[in-house]
């Protein structure tokens, strides 16, 4: 019942929204709308209100409107009272479709597929501006700075806090990345202003572009990146060598400092400090907490042990390399020993670089070896103190989704350090600009999504993303039930994305579609006249055969998978 209920829910706010678009700009165009229908087939319930009948039709897997002129082979035949419209006098004269020029009724075909791109905005608005969760927000504090990127050069540190952005205040994370994400490459570098020590420091940092992969799609897009994250890490440490003194001291590469002495350290720039902070050839207790394997046979089963340890600072404690400070993040964890990075890496290989691009944070590398996935990577590994390159193959392995069917899926073999608890919850502000956030993070939102779902639909005719992807009728109804069970949020997030995939498809040039009255249109505006109705006809067959076969497939793919699920 809530499948069944979700789904009517979701296909009828869709379609509803996507025809009252050409609804509204047909009537204030003057053209007669005489049916507007949600659902295909006959009525169950009808209403005339003016010269227009409102239906809720049987098959709710789609809607109409039905204007006067617009159907079959030319206006005349369509409407008995078509050829009576068409007399000077006649109420009804000139308010037929077809009489209309080309750019009127490119306006009335595109109101449709723009309804679908206006109503993300419309529930993401509503959701971020007044929901619980935007009364507060991440702070502008910085968490971790990645030494590959330009604001580490430009002098940015975590604990650092960005107060000001091109002289405009700044006071929450998300100021930030919108500043960063809408920066101009013409005016050369972001002035920030920075809170540190009781005092503020001015940095020009020049974001940088840096690719990203999309898992989903396997698209890849360039965005501007300075290089930080909000979240502290968590001090989980990386030995740099076995001359530093940390090795000396004991201290292994993924090992936890919990205090320095009697100095706690929750954080890995509390660690750094402390140890930066210790007279030089003193001798201080570290508690560190480490994996212990439970079962020789089962390394995977491990618990974590505290142990005291005895280190002794170097003659420069600030100098890192002397300490052997560094974050484990991106460093190796497991391999698997049958690929190519089970033969070239070990555990404890720490990442520097990617194809050329230096990072010291997890997550910018861990984003590096999403990009290009059936491309080979070329990685520098720092291994016992020494630098080296290897080259890793990912491996293709074909995994069997009961929803989608055979995925292709390229595999590097290594995964990197990370514990549930490695990152410390970033501080939260009231957020005071609660519409600005709200339209951002929605242009944010509504973006991505809509860069997967034309990457999604270019792909089927690229060969990217394969057509067994596609889904009818029962696998939306059976997604609708299952996103409506898991909250109306997750429920919302599917209607922008179908909502969007709607928009899209109804734009390409498909006969029967918008796209293909459009382009109809276009042509009839470049060769200044109107096609022939026979070549009207034409189209209106070919569409219709076009739009049978996908549905024929779409179904075939519904009834797939549906066995698949079961039978599995």
């Amino acid at each position: 019942m809530v499948t069944l209920l979700a789904f009517v829910v979701l296909i009828g706010v869709l379609i509803t929204v996507h025809e009252a678009g050409h609804f509204v700009v047909a009537k204030l165009a003057g053209v007669k709308v005489e049916v507007f229908s949600i659902g295909f087939g006959r009525a169950i319930l009808s209403k005339r209100i003016g010269e227009t009948e409102y239906r809720i039709a049987m098959f709710p897997v789609g809607g109409y409107v039905q204007m006067l002129g617009m159907n079959a082979e030319t206006a005349i035949k369509a409407h008995p009272g078509a050829e009576a419209a068409g007399k000077a006098g006649h109420p009804d004269a000139g308010r037929d479709l077809l009489s209309k020029p080309p750019l009127v009724r490119i306006a009335i075909y595109l109101a449709g597929p723009a309804m679908n791109l206006v109503l993300p905005f419309l529930i993401l608005l509503p959701v971020f501006t007044l929901g619980d969760r935007s009364s507060v927000v991440l702070d502008s504090a910085v968490g971790a700075v990645d030494q590959g990127l330009p604001a580490y050069a430009a002098g940015l540190r975590a604990g650092d806090r960005i107060v000001a952005i091109d002289g405009e205040p700044v006071e929450a994370f998300w100021q930030v990345a919108a500043a960063i994400r809408d920066y101009d490459a013409d005016k050369g570098t972001l002035a920030l202003t920075v809170a540190r020590a009781g005092t503020t420091v001015d940095l020009a940092v020049k974001p940088k572009l840096v690719e990203r992969t999309d898992r989903r799609v396997k698209f890849s897009k360039e965005t501007w990146h300075i290089g930080f994250q909000p979240a502290f890490l968590a001090p989980d440490v990386a030995v740099t060598g076995p001359d530093t003194a940390l090795a000396r001291a004991g201290v292994r590469t993924f090992d936890r400092i919990l205090a320095v002495g009697a100095r706690p350290t929750p954080r890995f720039v509390d660690a750094l400090d402390a140890l930066s902070a210790l007279a030089p050839g003193s001798t201080t207790p570290l508690e560190v907490e480490r994996d212990a394997p439970l079962d020789a046979q089962f390394g995977f089963l491990v618990a974590l042990r505290r142990h005291t340890l005895s280190y002794t600072s170097p003659e420069n404690p600030s100098d890192i390399s002397q300490v052997g400070l560094d974050h484990a993040g991106a460093c190796v964890r497991s391999v698997a020993p049958d690929t190519a990075a089970g033969k070239a890496l070990q555990v404890g290989d720490c990442i520097l670089s990617v194809d050329g691009n230096p990072h010291s944070l997890g997550a910018f590398v861990q984003g590096r070896l999403a990009n290009g996935p059936e491309q080979d990577k070329r990685l520098k590994v720092r291994r016992d103190g020494a630098e080296l390159e290897v080259t890793i193959a990912p491996q293709k392995v074909v995994h069997t989704d009961p929803m989608a069917g055979d995925i292709e899926q390229w595999q590097l073999g290594l995964v990197l350090f990370g514990r549930p608890d490695g990152l410390v919850a970033p501080g939260l502000v009231p957020n005071t600009h609660r519409l600005s956030y709200a339209w951002d993070t929605a242009v944010e939102q509504v973006g991505y999504e809509l860069s997967v779902t034309l990457n999604m639909v270019t792909g089927l005719f690229t060969g990217r993303v394969s057509p067994t992807q596609l889904g009818g009728p029962i696998t939306i109804a059976a997604v609708a039930g299952q996103y409506a069970k898991a909250g109306i949020e997750h429920f919302l997030q599917l209607m922008i994305m179908l909502s969007l995939s709607i928009a899209l498809l109804n734009l390409l040039p498909v006969p029967g579609l918008d796209g293909g009255h459009i382009l109809v249109a276009a042509i009839e505006l470049i060769v200044r006249r109107p096609l022939s109705p026979r070549a009207r006809q034409g189209l209106q067959v070919v569409g219709a055969v076009m739009i049978l076969l996908l549905v024929l497939f779409v179904t075939g793919n519904d009834l797939l998978r549906q066995w698949r699920m079961h039978a599995g």
